[in-house]
């Protein structure tokens, strides 16, 4: 009998970004999109360009950005430099540095620090930063009186607004400076984001009271008005719309703008109200939208045709207005560019690397992946019974396969000796095993024209020295293993290795084989995958449905009467499936699945493993799930 999948909550996380579409900026018909990676440029048919890290502002990581809607561009700031991207081109034009009298190096910044831009005209920008705020335009950088930290800047009608620890302020066109409290009839006394709102009257700014309740305000000039927020709501982003403020709260979008008086008000207990704490000021009315959002939102934008949400693992979602669910979105997918399969090794809980056969490995901390290793493709990684971590990497120029040795810290040590090659063009591992003596069987197969065809098994000592390769349909020569034709996947349990091909299941134990096809019990002898528990269960994915073999028989449950792309299982010997309807878990009585509507972004799946820690992670097209039972 299969244990149980769970007793307690199973966690499930989507990814088809490395990280998060941190911050959003909408200019003209161009949507900006700030990741740990760098810049991403969409146009609004949905093409992608990337800022490349030879195109200027190589110092750091972007801590800023904001549009230049005057002169169709984008101001950057990062650890050590500003600069302006013009739309549509492929450099950034870096400013000069502030001189040393400012008291403000650049190259001090921090990836943490808060800053802050706004365009200010004609061509020149606002810069907020932990040492006050600046001005540069063609004639340099100059200092202000505002010294304080700036947490968020607004280029209002009547000035610049702008935030900070110690409370609002503005800074009006002959350099004066002058605060704005409680005796203006601004309750935020804590300022967190300001926000030019022109048609709903002033400034909105989001903060909270002296007592640390939720305020907003809206005001221009010494004129301010207040109103509480209710219920509490925790602001995320804020973002300009054309008529409206745009608002990202945990879990919703909601809008900010005049009331409509057609529109009934609504009762004290339905949803989020702006309640007026004073009867002069605009009569302003917040309002859920219909939009359904993914998990994790952490950034909104508005243009005049969409919302854009950014999420920490999924890209950005496009909603046109009234929709519930996204009209697009905007993925770039590089974890799965020329992605063909998917391994797994984990060094620790939060220290784990994941390859694709893609141009890159990608290392889990955790919290996000990050490209690493050799920029070449890394076809498989696997972990060895004592606890190292190996990875197989392809030259580009060539059809050589190397190991390499993947230590805690990330650094990649190549194995000499261990070269892999087969004829043909692009080689493949089709799988990456340790066998209970150490060595480590990979399955290779390249490519001849359109066809991916089986090269064969190589038997790998991780510490060196030539592999032993067992061709597919040979035997003798000193070939110890029989190796199937169309080998499509494996499993190496103990020193018995298990074979998934197009011609049934081989068992292969030293130069003994034994082999399984229809005649021998299988429904199906189009096997395309297989796993074997530490209870000795053997489970194959056929055309015909899922069987099991238990040493002396194959049986195939009519709860697994359906196509599996690949097999996983865990320690306690639940079987979990890569279907074309999710994944799905097999708990020996009945099969569960967790698909689109249980937080995937793709239902096709291709590929499932286990890791050390019994997680499952699963492959589509372009997408990789993380479930924690």
């Amino acid at each position: 009998m299969v244990p149980p999948v769970s007793r307690g909550t199973v966690r499930i996380q989507s990814f088809t970004e490395p990280s998060a579409a941190r911050h959003l900026e909408v200019v003209g018909s161009s949507t900006f999109v700030v990741t740990a990676q760098g810049l991403e440029r969409w146009s609004r048919d949905g093409g992608v360009a990337t800022l490349p890290r030879d195109a200027g502002l190589h110092a750091g990581d972007i801590l800023s950005v904001a549009a230049d809607a005057e002169r169709a561009g984008l101001w950057i700031l990062t650890p050590g430099a500003l600069g302006r991207l013009p739309i549509g081109a492929a450099a950034v034009e870096e400013l000069d540095g502030p001189p040393k009298e400012l008291g403000l190096d650049l190259e001090k910044l921090a990836p943490g620090d808060r800053t802050a831009l706004t365009a200010a005209g004609p061509g020149g920008v606002w810069v907020g930063t932990p040492q006050g705020l600046f001005r540069v335009d063609a004639d340099g950088w100059r200092s202000t009186p505002i010294k304080d930290a700036v947490l968020s800047l607004a280029d209002g009608d009547d000035g610049l607004l702008v935030a900070s620890p110690r409370g609002l302020v503005r800074l009006d066109a002959f350099g004066e400076v002058t605060r704005i409290g409680v005796e203006e009839g601004c309750l935020v006394v804590r300022p967190a984001r300001v926000v030019a709102a022109p048609k709903l009257g002033g400034t909105l700014v989001f903060g909270s009271d002296e007592r640390g309740a939720p305020r907003v305000a809206i005001g221009r000039g010494q004129s301010w008005h207040s109103y509480r927020l209710l219920p509490d709501l925790e602001i995320r982003d804020v973002a300009a719309a054309s008529d409206a403020v745009v608002v990202l709260g945990a879990g919703q979008v909601y809008r900010i703008a005049l009331r409509d008086e057609s529109e009934p008000r609504p009762l004290a207990r339905d949803g989020v109200r702006l309640s007026a704490l004073s009867t002069a000021g605009p009569d302003l009315a917040i309002a859920s939208t219909p939009a359904l959002l993914p998990a994790n939102a952490i950034s909104v934008a508005a243009s005049d045709e969409h919302v854009l949400v950014g999420t920490r693992d999924i890209g950005v979602a496009r909603y046109r207005p009234g929709d519930a669910r996204p009209s697009s979105w905007l993925r770039r997918r590089p974890m799965f560019d020329s992605a063909s399969t998917l391994s797994v090794a984990c060094a620790a809980r939060d220290n784990c690397w994941v390859a694709t056969g893609g141009r890159s490995a990608w290392h889990w901390s955790g919290e996000r992946f990050t490209a690493g290793g050799p920029d070449e493709p890394v076809l498989a990684v696997a972990r060895s019974k004592a606890g190292a971590i190996f990875a197989l990497h392809r030259e580009r120029s060539s059809n050589i396969i190397r190991l390499a040795r993947v230590d805690p810290a990330g650094r990649w040590t190549r194995v000499n000796g261990v070269e892999l090659t087969t004829p043909g063009s692009d080689p493949e591992v089709s799988f990456a095993r340790f066998a209970a003596s150490g060595a480590l069987w990979v399955g290779l197969r390249y490519h001849q024209g359109d066809e991916v065809r089986t090269w064969g098994v190589a038997v790998v000592e991780p510490g060196g020295g030539k592999p032993r390769l067992h061709l597919a349909g040979a035997l003798g020569g000193g070939q110890a293993m029989t190796i199937p034709f169309g080998l499509r996947d494996a499993e190496v349990h103990g020193e018995q290795g298990w074979f998934a091909s197009d011609d049934g299941v081989t068992r292969v134990v030293g130069a003994s084989t034994t082999r399984w096809a229809e005649r021998e019990g299988l429904r199906s002898a189009r096997a395309r995958a297989i796993a074997v528990t530490r209870q000795h269960t053997v489970f194959v994915a056929t055309t015909a449905g899922i069987g099991r073999f238990d040493g002396q028989a194959w049986t195939f449950p009519a709860q697994l009467a359906f196509e599996a792309n690949d097999l996983a299982v865990t320690g306690g010997g639940q079987l979990w499936m890569a279907t074309s309807r999710g994944v799905a878990v097999y708990d020996g009585a009945k099969v569960r699945r967790i698909d689109l509507r249980r937080g995937l972004v793709e239902n096709e799946l291709f590929d499932i493993t286990v890791d050390r820690f019994d997680r499952i992670w699963a492959r589509g097209s372009g997408s990789l799930t993380l479930i924690s039972p």
